[in-house]
């Protein structure tokens, strides 16, 4: 993540796709949801899988795709 910007918070990013038409996400779509970059998003998308929060998979090397984990969604 690049010093000196602020953390996109969980909440936010979960609240996002929740909101979202479809239950899957690429990083583009939260990306520009959060006036970000590609690649800071997915770096912080990242972060959140590895806390249990976010499924994810590559889609034939095209994108990448995110979820909320099925430990998130019964939090809610």
């Amino acid at each position: 993540m690049v010093t000196g910007e602020p953390t996109i918070e969980t909440k936010e990013i979960v609240a996002a796709i929740r909101d979202a038409p479809a239950p899957v996400v690429n990083t583009r779509y939260l990306a520009d949801e959060f006036d970000t970059t590609i690649e800071r998003m997915k770096n912080r998308l990242t972060e959140l899988v590895e806390e249990g929060v976010l499924e994810h998979t590559e889609a034939r090397n095209r994108g990448h795709l995110w979820w909320l984990s099925v430990e998130t969604e019964m939090e809610s």
